[in-house]
């Protein structure tokens, strides 16, 4: 149902032979941790999901709508999943704190008939705690506290953070983030699953296709595991120069799910001076913007296509289109963006571009779920090879002490101190219009 296909690399067989003993170190290694319970995002696919099913069912008895509250990991998954099963409408997410976006949002609901769904890992996070008391706030002005609870649903840590405390002492209906699974590595735990179940997504083929993944990721076989071909692909080209990554769908249902693997790909790898940039880009559009840099720029990118075989829907073009596009009659949309792939893909092989191209035969739950995983395991081994912790984000923590800081948050003085300090260097003003 998923491929990998070579196209332009200077990763040979032979190459890959030789790069074998470090993946199985890598995978043994990954597999440790696993057994340890020290990562447990591969353990997600098996755990029973009847109780989040269940949850999902009684909450859309009494609305219709959902509100998802909540940032990063705790929502590009869930947004990813309703784009590619088209079950997006009647689904919002309030990530950033900008104001626009908040108005939109809360005017496009009836809050009466809508299920808010508050998810943080840390219980903590500085945008969703805002959002959510925003919501808390401007929602009581319509509603009691209690009548609202009862469209609330709080996704976090199940022992620790002020959102666990808050379900406790307010008794809200609570759903847990396993503490050793990662918010990136959370779209299979109930962060993605609740949103997915009360929007009408096949939960059961998402997993499923996880597992399917899992079987293969398993296997120390540069022959059968996808995971291996695609760190070994990323970590031999970075360590020839290739420091940007671009995924390039050609399907935009696939687009959100490049923002997820931007999150996974850049907050797992980018420490310690290493790291590729992950770039987003989508064919064909794409082709009339970045292509011509990724043909004829620096040669420091490699290129990740991923085409789907069976689209859900087809139109053919007929004999109305003019003489000069004689060639285009009886041509599906399908064909066309076939082509344009294969064309663009031939450009790069000829000016050297090293690419691989990620093959769906039908994109659906369990499909999506292969990919999920996929390229969970593939980041996981990719910290290896990096010889650096997949798990943590030591860059994003320093930004958000900063925040706090500058906000006022009680024993982050120093910090604010410090943001100010950098602050003090953006004062000039060099143009004024």
């Amino acid at each position: 149902m998923v491929k990998i296909k070579y196209g332009c690399s200077l990763l040979t067989e032979d190459i890959l032979a030789k790069m074998e003993p470090l993946l199985v170190e890598a995978h043994r290694w990954l597999e440790g941790l696993r057994k340890a319970k020290e990562v447990g995002f591969m353990d997600l696919p098996y755990r029973d999901p009847s109780n989040t099913l269940d949850l999902a069912r009684r909450m859309r008895e009494t609305t219709d709508t959902l509100v998802l509250i909540g940032i990063g990991g705790s929502s590009l998954g869930a947004e990813c999943v309703m784009q590619v099963t088209g079950k997006d409408k009647g689904f919002y997410v309030l990530d950033n704190v900008d104001p626009e976006k908040f108005f939109s949002v809360l005017s496009s609901i009836d809050p009466r008939k809508s299920c808010f769904n508050v998810v943080s890992k840390s219980g903590s996070t500085t945008e969703t705690v805002v959002n959510f008391f925003m919501v808390k706030s401007l929602l009581e002005k319509h509603m009691s506290w209690d009548t609202l609870k009862k469209h609330l649903v709080i996704t976090t840590d199940p022992e620790k953070g002020f959102l666990r405390e808050f379900t406790l002492k307010e008794n809200i209906t609570f759903l847990e983030v396993p503490p050793n699974v990662g918010g990136r590595f959370s779209v299979l735990s109930d962060v993605g699953l609740f949103p997915a179940a009360y929007m009408g997504v096949d939960v059961n083929a998402l997993l499923e296709g996880a597992r399917l993944a899992l079987d293969h990721c398993s296997k120390p076989s540069l022959s059968e595991n996808p995971a291996w071909i695609l760190a070994a692909f990323h970590y031999f080209h970075y360590r020839g120069g290739k420091n940007i990554a671009v995924m390039m769908p050609y399907c935009e249902r696939l687009s959100l799910f490049v923002d997820w693997w931007r999150q996974l790909w850049a907050e797992s790898l980018g420490k310690n001076s290493c790291g590729q940039t992950p770039v987003k880009a989508i064919g064909t559009v794409d082709q009339h913007s970045q292509i011509q840099l990724y043909n004829d720029g620096p040669k420091d990118k490699v290129i990740t296509f991923m085409v789907v075989k069976k689209m859900f829907h087809d139109f053919t073009l007929d004999d109305s289109l003019p003489e000069a596009f004689v060639y285009l009659r009886e041509k599906t949309l399908s064909e066309v963006l076939k082509a344009s792939y294969l064309g663009t893909a031939s450009a790069l092989y000829k000016n050297g571009v090293p690419f691989i191209t990620i093959e769906i035969e039908e994109l659906n739950e369990k499909s999506l779920g292969m990919l999920f995983m996929i390229y969970e395991v593939a980041t996981a081994l990719s910290g290896y090879l990096y010889n650096l912790n997949p798990f943590d984000q030591p860059g994003v923590e320093e930004g958000k002490r900063l925040t706090k800081g500058l906000l006022g948050f009680a024993g982050f003085e120093e910090k604010a101190k410090e943001a100010l300090d950098v602050d003090a260097l953006h004062s000039k003003c060099l143009v004024c219009i």
